[in-house]
């Protein structure tokens, strides 16, 4: 009798996996040809899934951007049988939602039981770069770059993790972009790095030959052709100046920042009415701006103008105010470091409206309300403002800035959420 029983479970066991396999099999069928929600589905309608039929649910879900349910089948996968491949797993989920610190958790947990794993490492690395851990970070880099000395990558992270530090991380940061540039001549974002650093050092000729070099690689890049437009225009290469304003231009780059080099190299060239239709142009993205009103006076006065230069340099008086932009940000950060989120938010709040300029203050608040509000929309509106403003002041911060923007575009569209 014992023997029939045994058979029979047996024979169970083998049905339902044979069953198992063969929805699987269907599942990526319907894969193969883009029907996900389909393929979920059939999945999700076994009723005592597999290890392989629930780390399957948990891709396809981690696969199209919904991480929550990508943990919540990782999470049962882990139940059935638990692994440190599995938990690493659920912490890139947890790091693809935005929940840094439960990642952080994961992938130090696995790296304990597996220290060679060297992907894994990277991750954390970085992790640690864009959450304040700065000394974890360039600790985890240092070794990474020492057992792969040609990967470029390892050189350059660890430069963005000292250039994290400020003025004590200055040259080192600098030195380690270079080591980048010499592993790999066509690294475009150390060599865009590298320009910053020979400019804070006023090194003219060793900041004109990376920009050169950036420009040779990527003719088209924005952020080379504002630094070249910036460094011909400090030689006085006025003409030059026109021609990279130009490009920008056919680039789409219809900027304040483009609109204000014409208004400037046209002052330049004392041809005042041109100089005055691009300022005009430029008031239009921005009417307070004190540095515009200022040079409309200017050109305005050039052309005998006396009334309107007057209003001019009234308003740029006027729009001016005390930049106590910078008190907000310390005042903020000091809060961030005390869990005091909502205090923080107020503080850069404050000090973006004080100061549009400061482009570490609205960093600040976008990751912030990126973290605070379950409204996603808020964190988008500073991460895009970011990107059509900043975009060439810190190379790091753009990349999360533009990679935060496509992922909540893609979670509000899963939702049925409209995007503008």
């Amino acid at each position: 009798m014992k023997k029939k029983i045994i058979i029979i479970i047996l024979l169970i066991a083998t049905f339902k996996t044979e069953a198992q396999t063969s929805v699987l099999k269907v599942a990526d069928s319907l894969l193969s040809i883009g029907n996900y929600q389909s393929a979920l589905v059939k999945l999700k309608s076994i009723k005592s899934p597999s290890l392989k039929v629930l780390t399957k649910t948990a891709g396809i879900y981690q696969g199209v951007g919904d991480y929550t349910n990508a943990i919540v089948f990782y999470k049962q996968a882990y139940n059935l049988s638990p692994s440190d491949k599995i938990k690493e797993k659920i912490g890139r989920s947890y790091q693809a939602s935005g929940n840094s610190s439960k990642a952080i958790e994961l992938y130090e947990e696995v790296l304990k039981a597996k220290p060679e794993n060297r992907l894994l490492k990277y991750e954390l690395a970085k992790l640690y770069s864009n959450h304040l851990k700065v000394n974890k970070a360039i600790d985890l880099f240092s070794e990474l770059s020492k057992k792969d000395t040609l990967n470029p990558n390892y050189q350059y992270q660890l430069g963005v993790a000292y250039h994290k530090l400020g003025q004590k991380g200055f040259y080192d940061s600098g030195n380690h972009f270079l080591k980048t540039y010499k592993i790999d001549s066509l690294h475009l974002k150390s060599i865009y790095n590298l320009v910053k650093f020979y400019k804070k050092l006023k090194f003219k000729d060793s900041t004109s030959l990376f920009i050169d070099k950036g420009l040779k690689i990527n003719p088209k890049s924005v952020s080379f052709n504002q630094l070249k437009v910036k460094d011909v225009f400090l030689k006085k290469e006025f003409d030059t100046t026109l021609v990279y304003l130009k490009t920008l231009e056919e680039l789409n780059s219809k900027t304040m920042f483009t609109y204000k080099m014409y208004g400037l190299t046209y002052l330049k060239l004392k041809d005042y009415e041109k100089a005055k239709s691009y300022f005009r142009i430029a008031q239009t993205i921005d009417f307070k701006d004190v540095n515009v009103l200022y040079n409309l006076g200017l050109v305005n006065k050039a052309l005998k103008n006396y009334k309107e230069a007057e209003m001019n340099f009234l308003m740029s008086i006027n729009f001016q105010r005390p930049d106590v932009d910078a008190n907000y940000y310390e005042l903020g950060t000091l809060q961030l470091e005390q869990k005091q989120l909502k205090k923080a938010l107020e503080s850069f709040t404050k000090g973006y409206e004080n100061n549009r300029k400061n482009y570490l203050i609205l960093f600040q608040l976008a990751m912030l309300t990126d973290d605070y509000y379950k409204d996603k929309k808020i964190a988008l509106k500073h991460y895009k403002k970011y990107i059509s403003s900043f975009s060439t002041r810190h190379a790091a911060s753009t990349l999360y800035a533009k990679q935060r923007i496509k992922e909540i575009k893609k979670e509000l569209f899963i939702k049925g959420e409209r995007v503008d």
